[in-house]
């Protein structure tokens, strides 16, 4: 009776694994084949998954989402991160990567020029940007793709490394520039991710603040002069 136990939970695992595997390609499939929207259909392919497996609160702990042991410490750092993050990448680095590409990064499709779009668009960043993205990124493919290669600390890298180029390149519509510089906001959340014990939430909130400290630049007119207030 134990052996068949033991069999038929090996036989479970090996079903989970090899649907997560499939859905671990299919979903960079689309994320490569069609960026912008592939985060869309690649995030409710893997909330299907969650939603219909019969483990689904291994699974979300699995992907990050355990409660956080003090919820005013998380909001803090979300806030100080999100706001040192986006800063920091206006400040420094978009403007050496816009130099480099030769291009500037495209944010022609955000029209923040009534209070109720800053508004609309905070919002988004939260849901679509914090959480949608952070669960399919971070929560699901880079500890899927770690768990699929079984390298130990090099299979953290290589997720680390492998879905920072996918978050950067499904901003492919702010062009180069914009890959490149949301690709290198995305491999700072993934190392807050694994830093905070691959807890979610602190990656969520802290995306979700780049977000508004980003839409909060734009709205006021601070984005030129803060590019270039070093170079």
């Amino acid at each position: 009776m134990h052996n068949s136990n033991n069999h038929m939970s090996i036989l479970k695992n090996l079903t989970t694994e090899k649907v997560e595997l499939t859905i671990t390609i299919l979903s960079i499939m689309l994320l490569l084949a069609i960026p912008q929207y592939g985060v869309i259909l690649s995030f409710i392919i893997v909330i299907a998954y969650l939603r219909r497996s019969k483990n689904r609160k291994e699974l979300l702990q699995s992907i990050g989402l355990k409660r956080p042991k003090n919820l005013f410490i998380l909001i803090i750092i979300g806030v100080f991160l999100g706001a040192l993050i986006e800063l920091t990448t206006e400040i420094f680095f978009n403007p050496i990567i816009e130099k480099l590409t030769h291009s500037k990064i495209d944010l022609s499709e955000i029209d923040l020029s009534r209070i109720g779009n800053y508004l609309t668009w905070i919002v988004i960043g939260f849901v679509i940007g914090g959480l949608l993205e952070e669960i399919l990124f971070r929560g699901f493919l880079l500890t899927r793709i770690s768990k699929i290669l079984k390298l130990n600390k090099s299979s953290n890298l290589l997720a680390l490394l492998a879905t920072s180029f996918l978050f950067g390149f499904c901003h492919f519509y702010q062009g180069w520039s914009g890959v490149i510089s949301t690709g290198l906001i995305g491999l700072i959340f993934a190392i807050i991710f694994l830093a905070f014990d691959k807890n979610l939430w602190y990656t969520i909130l802290t995306h979700g603040f780049v977000n508004m400290t980003a839409l909060t630049i734009l709205y006021f007119g601070y984005y030129d002069k803060l590019e270039h207030l070093i170079f």
